[in-house]
């Protein structure tokens, strides 16, 4: 009562404007009061504003409150007016189900009607206790509540209290059946009336108890003859007299007890369908007067569809899927309702951030749906203790710093009144953001600047009685309706017009008595900063609609120098600059090092507040070291003497240059009469080699760089020092020396000389650079496409010759490719190569310590090397390059060859590098065909590196930087200056050739993932690929060794290739493992 007392006429116009014309049947809680009718006394004006209210509801999400009509508010005894008592209440026959509850409190009418109301489901959204889902209270006058269509009251008790009159109190408490309605048995009608009005004597103070009540036998205390008489209780059930007072039943008889509700069906009972509440019109879900679950399209569901497939466990199509709001299944939220984050429900409000919860962030409306903040602060919350805006009030919400309020539950409103607050409270709403209720300005005189954050209002905003130039509602975006009400002294100027027109899309906006003042000297002046696009809410940029370049903050500015931000791109700005630039000269970034002038000091290219320790500050404002002309003067000094002995190193370097640069020693190789199978092969005695030191060793060999003497000169070259004494190893030290001599190609490195000592000794040319993974490893952000296909293209050439000699390299990788110079690489490491005689199309291996990661599926399988499998090895070489140096099979924890062999079998190959396109992919997946004869010749190859080197960028994406460009173009970047020039040899440098990657077969090369199992023991037979370990020589019995690779004994002697009978057998094995003729026995 005190809070009507205390709205004036113009707040409650306000609160009974309607959202918008709309054609969605669901709102939230309405509550129908008489107003101000005690000023206007005009009865049509009350009806039109109660119908406005209601607006065609069907379902009404929260309560429906009819409270305080047709009663004199001073005097209840007093009747208002006539006119209001019999006004028609058919402006309810819309509203057919209510989620909360229905309270009727001081109403004077002489029917209240509810015509299609089917169910109150009485769901209590405020928490309150008790909770009623239907209460009569304080309504002493003679009226008929009639709900002719309700079946059901889901849950909570009836209460009747207070004053009733006879009529009303006796319809409710002996003629309506409340057990047809009542779902569970813990329901009850609470009776508490204090007195009842007798009939024919309301208005007077004559009062009779509950207990002589009903005892008069007036006609109107009876249900009509046409009522449906309740057997059990032997008499008619109805909810006031008159035929259109009759109550509705859909109870089952004996015969369908098992029934939630029933109907007749030509004469005959028959059940609803389970689904429904409170009886149907016939069978089904579409019949159903309310569901039990919830009403999707007019037709019952136990859920409401969603786009998530239970069965599948995926996300399906959106289109049949639904939101849920309440009990009802819609495809978009209605007005005033919030989609929520995960597109399941529609929200009266998005979740808060609950203070002291940072682990779960709250929500905020966006464009009608809950998103999540980005950070806590923004989602905080405040509770308003009461619907006026005080100064106590106004500090509370100062300290605690919320952008989020939410209005008091018992009085949904924010009325702010300036001329009651001082200036430090108005600021405080400018804080505000997000208002969960309604708004109301009313009484300004100037600035409504405080509005200018204000982004969303669940209820109405209203602005009432106020002269200002401008609104300021710069950041309004949704809000369920504005009302403008005699608003004066408008500029027009700031009022954008067209922004309202597109505002009026989302929600209504009511002007009423809106008036401008173009005359005034404030207006005569007004226009919007010259960022604006589209008009302004006011003056100044951060009252634009929309920005001409730049906003940053909600503020408009020609560029990011002026806003004090880096620009991110042409339409954005970045962070703010730091703290130590100064303001209007802008930044490249956020850093102190990244300021296009400091505000204070400059130190080494960082602004600083100030210069550090011994340095001391110019006139510039750049700080130096006290020292500093000391150090010119050593500098000058210093720069003198480096000229005079500049030439002396100049000298000196290119000696050690022309000492140690990579020789062609092919000219003293060479002999023009000889035809092309005759190679020359040098023989050098040990006082004509000196090695200086190692640059590589393994079990059986160790790789030194050293010096050749040869016609009085000193050619740089490197010594391969074969360690053991078998009695093969001078046969194959004469295989490998015959294979090596017999290679003449630029990709390719000769042996130079042999010294047949009691350690062997293999003499090929220095390559200075080293490997070439080792040089990819350390130069990933150095390499770009061209050079890579350089690369590959002098491999495959280089192949494609060792091929037309019949020669088998057998362990192709990017550890034996040596760098002559950046743009030349050549092949080396022929310890395991065997050469083919002209006939001959491939060979059989059968032992010897091979990279199994590298090798083709037939080597593992049958120990068949061709041609065909240096091209799979090709391939993975390729994959080194363009992966920078990684091992192959990394992640798979190869172990053996059984592991590698079931790997690919599965079909599982190398991935592809993520500076290779699709097409570049697919040639490295050619070179993996599991049969040989698919994969491409080192011919084919060789053409096919000369097409991807027209267009690099179309096969690698890679640019200096280690990035991929945006529009896949890829710039290739050199390598500095220093590897194309000099080959010097300082103690950096890193020196390879032949074998100097020779490592032990248990050995653990780098953190980079090659570790001995590169190299897994072949298979002495074919079914030993089925023993899970790797199998040792004899006890005493030493294996022959070839190149620093491990070949498994077999009684003494050098295996031989398989005969047909041997193929024969490891065929048969190779179907049947478990055959017993497969089978090893088992290590002792």
């Amino acid at each position: 009562m005190l809070l009507a007392n205390a709205m004036t006429p113009l707040l409650l116009l306000l609160l009974i404007l309607p959202a918008r014309a709309t054609d969605l049947k669901i709102c939230k809680s309405v509550e129908l009061t008489q107003g101000n009718f005690e000023q206007h006394r005009n009865t049509g004006r009350l009806y039109r504003e109660l119908k406005a209210r209601v607006s065609n509801c069907q379902y009404i999400h929260g309560d429906l409150t009819i409270k305080n009509i047709g009663v004199n508010l001073m005097n209840e005894a007093l009747l208002l007016d006539t006119e209001v008592r019999n006004m028609s209440t058919d402006f309810l026959d819309s509203i057919e189900e209510i989620s909360g509850r229905l309270l009727v409190f001081r109403v004077n009418l002489r029917v209240l009607r509810l015509a299609s109301l089917r169910a109150i489901r009485g769901y209590n959204q405020l928490g309150e206790s008790p909770y009623y889902p239907l209460e009569i209270r304080q309504s002493p006058y003679p009226m008929q509540l009639q709900l002719p269509s309700l079946g059901a009251i889901l849950q909570g008790s009836v209460l009747l209290s207070g004053e009733l009159h006879e009529i009303l109190y006796c319809h409710l408490t002996r003629s309506v059946a409340w057990n047809e309605l009542f779902k569970s048995a813990s329901q009850r009608l609470q009776d508490r009336v204090t007195a009842v009005a007798p009939v024919g004597n309301y208005s007077s103070e004559v009062r009779l108890n509950t207990s002589d009540a009903c005892l008069s036998g007036d006609p109107q205390l009876n249900c009509h003859g046409s009522c449906k008489l309740d057997v059990d209780r032997g008499q008619r059930i109805c909810w006031s007299a008159g035929p259109n007072g009759c109550q509705s039943s859909s109870r089952c008889s004996s015969d369908h007890s098992g029934c939630g509700s029933c109907f007749q069906d030509a004469g005959r009972e028959a059940c609803c369908d389970s689904y429904c509440l409170g009886g149907c019109s016939s069978r089904g879900r579409s019949a159903c007067f309310s569901c039990r679950d919830v009403s999707r399209d007019g037709k019952c569901e136990n859920a409401c569809p969603t786009d998530y497939d239970p069965g599948k466990g995926v996300i399906v199509s959106r289109n049949d899927s639904t939101l849920q709001v309440g009990n009802i299944c819609v495809r978009t939220c209605p007005p005033g309702f919030q989609e929520s984050s995960d597109s399941r429900f529609c929200l009266s409000e998005c979740p808060v951030q609950v203070p002291g919860d940072d682990r779960r962030r709250g929500e905020l409306p966006v464009n009608g749906i809950c998103r999540p903040c980005e950070r806590a602060a923004d989602c905080r919350a405040c509770r308003l203790s009461a619907a006026i805006f005080t100064d106590a009030e106004a500090d509370r919400l100062r300290a605690d710093g919320c952008p989020v309020w939410q209005a008091s539950e018992l009085q949904p409103m924010l009325d702010v009144d300036p001329q009651r607050l001082s200036n430090a409270s108005l600021q405080v709403l400018g804080q505000l953001r997000y208002l969960y209720g309604n708004f109301v300005v009313k009484r300004v005189k100037g600035s409504l600047d405080f509005l200018t954050n204000l982004t969303f209002v669940s209820g109405n905003l209203g602005l009432m009685m106020t002269n200002t130039p401008y609104l300021g509602l710069a950041s309004l975006q949704s809000a369920k309706a504005v009302t403008l009400f005699r608003v004066s002294g408008l500029c027009q100027a700031w009022y954008p017009a067209e922004r309202i027109n597109k505002l009026r899309e989302r929600f209504e906006i009511s002007e009423i008595n809106v008036s401008f003042d173009n005359t005034s000297a404030e207006c005569a002046k007004a226009a919007c900063h010259p960022q604006c696009t589209g008009g302004c809410w006011g003056p100044g940029r951060r009252l634009c609609v929309a920005c001409l370049r730049y906003r940053v903050n909600d503020s408009c500015y020609a560029d990011c120098k002026e806003a004090h931000r880096f620009a991110w791109n042409a339409t954005a700005c970045g962070a703010a600059c730091h703290a130590e630039c100064k303001i209007g000269f802008g930044c490249s970034g956020p850093g102190p090092a990244d300021c296009v002038s400091c505000r204070r000091f400059n130190e080494s290219g960082v602004c600083v507040s100030e210069c550090s320790r011994g340095h001391r500050p110019d006139s510039n404002g750049r700080c130096y070291s006290v020292m500093v002309a000391v150090g010119i003067c050593l500098g000058v000094g210093l720069l003198l003497l480096l000229t005079a002995s500049l030439p002396l190193a100049v000298l000196y370097y290119r000696r050690r240059i022309t000492r140690y640069e990579a020789v062609d020693l092919d000219e003293y190789l060479r002999d023009a009469s000889n035809p092309s199978d005759m190679v020359k092969l040098l023989i050098v005695n040990d006082d004509d080699v000196s090695k200086q030191r190692v640059i590589g060793t393994g079990a059986f060999g160790t790789v030194f760089k050293g010096m050749l003497r040869s016609h009085g000169r000193e050619l740089p070259v490197a010594v391969k020092v074969l360690r053991g004494r078998s009695p093969k190893l001078g046969q194959e030290l004469l295989k490998e020396a015959g294979v090596l001599a017999r290679v003449r190609h630029p990709c390719c490195i000769r042996l130079v000389a042999l010294c047949l000592t009691q350690e062997p000794q293999l003499i090929t040319a220095l390559m200075p650079r080293g490997c070439l993974l080792d040089f990819v490893r350390e130069r990933r952000r150095r390499i770009g496409a061209n050079r890579m296909l350089h690369w590959a293209l002098q491999v495959a050439e280089g192949m494609a010759y060792l091929q037309s000699e019949g020669i088998v390299h057998r362990d192709l990788a990017a550890r034996n490719v040596l760098l002559q110079t950046p743009d030349q690489v050549r092949i080396t490491d022929f310890g395991l190569a065997r050469l083919l005689n002209i006939s001959e199309r491939d060979f059989a291996s059968r032992g010897g310590l091979l990279p199994m990661k590298w090798l083709g599926l037939e080597c593992i399988e049958s120990g068949l090397f061709s041609h065909q499998s240096d091209v799979w090895s090709y391939g993975v070489l390729l994959w080194e390059v363009c992966t920078f140096g990684e091992s192959p099979y990394c992640q798979y924890g190869i172990r053996s060859a059984e592991d590698m062999l079931g790997l690919l079998r599965k079909g599982i190959r190398l991935g592809q590098p993520d500076v290779c396109s699709v097409d570049f992919y697919n040639i490295l997946l050619s070179c993996w065909l599991p049969f040989p004869e698919s994969r491409p010749s080192f011919s084919d190859l060789t053409d096919t590196m000369k097409d991807c080197l027209k267009a690099p960028e179309k096969y690698i994406a890679y640019n200096a930087a280690g990035t991929r460009e945006a529009g896949g173009a890829t710039v290739a970047a050199s390598v500095n200056e220093s590897d194309g020039d000099g080959e010097g040899d300082g103690e950096g440098e890193t020196e390879t050739t032949m074998a100097a990657t020779v490592v032990a077969a248990d050995a653990d090369v780098g953190n980079n993932g090659d570790s001995a199992n590169a190299y897994i023991t072949d298979p002495v037979e074919k079914r030993a690929l089925l023993e899970p370990e790797l199998r040792d020589p004899p006890a005493g019995e030493q294996c022959d060794d070839d190149d620093g690779y491990l070949v498994p004994c077999s009684g003494g002697q050098p295996m031989q290739p398989m005969s047909q009978q041997q193929q024969q057998h490891a065929a048969d094995c190779d179907s049947d493992p478990c055959a017993s003729s497969c089978l090893l026995p088992k290590r002792k």
